[in-house]
Formats: structure tokens, sequence, C-alpha cells
């Protein structure tokens, strides 16, 4: 098993997704895919909870219904996923900010509309065919246009700011930006040009 997926509200998928119980067979199909129906989600959501639940050593990606956790239910997931470089999913009908992190382990939390989309069959397939690149794939097909379009205009707001606080944040969100996309954003004309190139050669090929 590579992925766990965990939705303790299974009519929730056939809300949001757009093929209804078609994308829901499919991905109850993926012989990589664990996802519990109802019952059985809850109990395996309650030994969370508990802090005894024992993850699979192949697991590779859990998703899960964040309102279902109580706090020590999410902190014994976020241990686990930091300890064995586990991605971890995290949706919710109350999650107002999209937000992702991959410092200790790759992390997205994305509201349930967000995340039950056109977007997630596909994903499913590519991380289990090992092509998946990022779980941004899950918020946004052009996610990586979007973080040079956003890292450009912080390099422009950079070079006209003269408070060295405000110019200390806006560096330290590129480096965020660095982390995410492996990619030079010091600033120098040579980088510029390279950022430049890559935006223009993204947006021709959409």
């Amino acid at each position: 098993m590579k992925i766990l997926f965990l939705e303790d509200r299974p009519s929730r998928q056939l809300l949001f997704l757009p093929n209804k119980e078609k994308d829901v067979e499919h991905i109850r199909s993926l012989k990589s895919v664990y996802m519990p129906e109802s019952n059985e989600c809850k109990e395996i959501i309650a030994q969370i909870n508990q802090n005894n639940y024992n993850f699979e050593n192949s697991l590779k990606l859990i998703i899960v219904h964040k309102s279902a956790l109580e706090t020590r239910g999410l902190e014994y997931i976020n241990n686990f996923c930091k300890n064995e470089k586990v991605k971890l999913v995290c949706f919710s009908g109350g999650i107002s900010q999209l937000t992702y992190n991959n410092e200790d382990y790759e992390f997205l939390n994305i509201n349930s509309s967000d995340f039950y989309t056109e977007r997630l069959v596909p994903f499913l397939n590519g991380f289990i065919a090992e092509k998946s690149e990022t779980l941004l794939e899950l918020a946004n097909k052009e996610w990586k246009l979007s973080y040079m379009l956003l890292a450009r205009q912080i390099i422009g707001s950079i070079a006209l700011e003269n408070d060295e606080d405000v110019k200390f944040n806006l560096e330290d969100k590129l480096d965020k930006i660095n982390n995410i996309l492996s990619f030079d954003f010091t600033i120098n004309s040579e980088n510029t040009e390279k950022l430049n190139t890559e935006i223009k050669r993204i947006i021709l090929s959409l």
C-alpha cells in the first residue's frame, strides 16, 4: 500500500468529484490505494486519535479528513510523517486557506471543495506511477508557473524596498519558494533571465 485515504464522510466524494461514482470506483480500484469504507474508516481514525494505529512500512502518502482528527491524533500523524518522510494531505470544509510546507516532510492543507476536483484522480495515478512532482498538483495544475510569477514579483519588490525588515521578510518568502521549486533565486541578472526564460517556456507549453 502506497496511499492511505481516510474519508469518514464518503457522501462528500459524490458531491464534489466531477464524475461522481465513476471517480470513487476508480480510486477504490487502485491497488496502491487503501480507502476503507465508512465504519472501518472511523475505526482507523479512532485508533489514530488514541495513538495506537500501526501504519504500514510501505506507506508513502496519507490523505485524511482533518476535522475527524483530535489534536493528539493530528500530532501522531505529523510525527509519523516527519520521522518516516511520508507525505500528508489534510482536507476539510473548514480550511479557509491553502497551506503547503516541504521542510520536514511534504504537507498540504486544503479545503474539501478544492481537493475533490478533476485533479484528484490524475494526481493519484501519477503518484502511484512515481510521476508526481509535488502535492501542489492537487491545488493547481499550473502550480509551478504561479510560484515563479510570485518569485519574480518578490524579486522586483526587494529591488525597490528600502526598509530592511520588509526586505528580510521578502527574502525569507523567496527562500521558501526556492525550497519548493529547487530554483536559484539569488538576485542577479543571470538568474533573473533564467527565471523569465522558464516562465516563458511554461506559458508557451500551455
